[in-house]
């Protein structure tokens, strides 16, 4: 008999953000025979990682760990990286990546602070203009791994900046003038990444949809980045997104944030200094073999990177019951199962008059509910 859990196989799932020096240093992982339990998944930045890391983060493990990273384009525009298109295909390559990402620019402009690094999304025109040169930089990788590294091409993915829908439709205008959008695969079998920087939940529900519509529904991959909150899993799964990512369960080392087993909504932050548990205090495969009150006197710095993979085996649960439940009885399931608000049921009521009336009419009648033009926004992050 098998010794550790497995995640069963999921249509839409969770890829968690992780960092390799944990994986390699503090021995937090979830995809070896040795963790706690068996979930295959994972996204770690592409500067921090090297061809060697990648190869020993893959050892004691059975099958194939599906292994994302960025494309490198954020830290190019902030700063922190010199990578070009080139060099960020070749990057990816080295570390074997299970998907080869576009090297996109995000329409963002980067404030720089005192504290931190702050994001703030560019004017309608702006926007417009970065679509088209990550366009044309992803036509020309394209053709480039065509020639160099054929055996590679078809992990390749276009990566779109939408933050609202009339984004999403120009990304879709201009790739039909570019390639005609019936030889997408042709340029981009791997399937397709989509950035979403809006604060409005239903700019999010709406690009879901039509990726739902447009790729899933033609049998295409495709990953949301930076989409990982409840809420935001289940809308995305509502509409079969296949992956999505998130840094939220980074937080548990960043700032010992520990999710609460009853409420994923909830947490709590147990600082080191003056821990309030005293003794066990999780069942979960993770915590069960962990004696916190020992740890934050011998290995203090350890506590927050234990709640890494407690944090993502409690989101995994509802991952897992939301990715069962029947399109027909998600809205009221899902109810059922969690306190859902106002906005949330909204976005599900849309989804639902969509199966019925088709997207254009569901559109014309839930537009109204979206909030002001996004490229009005304030900062992002």
């Amino acid at each position: 008999m098998e010794k550790y859990i497995k995640i069963p196989k999921l249509d839409s799932r969770y890829i968690p953000v992780h960092s390799n020096t944990y994986v390699i240093s503090s021995k937090i992982h979830w995809w070896k025979n040795s963790s706690p339990f068996i979930y295959p998944n994972v996204l770690i930045n592409l500067i921090s990682l090297t061809k060697e890391q990648s190869e020993e983060i893959r050892k004691d493990m059975d099958g194939e760990l599906f292994l994302l990273t960025d494309s490198g384009g954020f830290q190019a525009i902030s700063g922190t990286c010199s990578l070009t298109w080139e060099t960020s295909l070749l990057k990816q390559i080295e570390l074997n990546a299970s998907k080869i990402f576009a090297f996109d620019i995000p329409p963002v402009k980067i404030q720089n602070d005192s504290i931190a690094v702050h994001a703030k999304l560019m004017t309608e025109n702006e926007i417009k203009k970065i679509i088209d040169i990550n366009i044309d930089v992803a036509i020309k990788q394209s053709y480039y791994l065509k020639e160099k590294y054929p055996e590679q091409i078809s992990k390749f993915c276009f990566v779109m900046q939408a933050p609202s829908k009339k984004f999403y439709d120009y990304n879709i205008e201009q790739l039909n003038n570019k390639i005609g959008i019936e030889n997408y695969n042709k340029y981009f079998p791997g399937g397709i990444v989509v950035s979403c920087k809006s604060k409005d939940i239903l700019q999010l529900t709406i690009i879901s949809r039509l990726l739902y519509e447009n790729f899933i529904l033609k049998g295409i991959y495709v990953h949301f980045l930076g989409a990982g909150s409840l809420y935001k899993m289940i809308i995305l799964i509502r509409n079969k997104i296949t992956t999505f990512d998130s840094s939220s369960m980074l937080q548990g080392t960043r700032i010992n944030d520990f999710i609460n087993p009853l409420d994923l909504n909830k947490s709590i932050q147990l600082g080191t200094n003056d821990f309030l548990m005293t003794k066990q205090f999780c069942s979960c495969p993770v915590c069960q073999s962990i004696n916190y009150n020992k740890l934050v006197k011998t290995e203090p710095s350890m506590v927050g990177r234990y709640f890494i993979a407690h944090n993502l085996w409690h989101f995994l649960k509802a991952n897992i019951i939301l990715d069962a439940i029947p399109l027909d009885k998600f809205t009221k399931t899902v109810n059922q199962l969690y306190k859902i608000p106002t906005n949330i049921n909204i976005c599900l009521e849309f989804c639902d008059y969509t199966d019925i009336n088709g997207f254009s009419i569901a559109y014309h009648k839930y537009k109204n509910y979206l909030k002001k033009d996004v490229s009005k926004q304030t900062l992002l992050f």
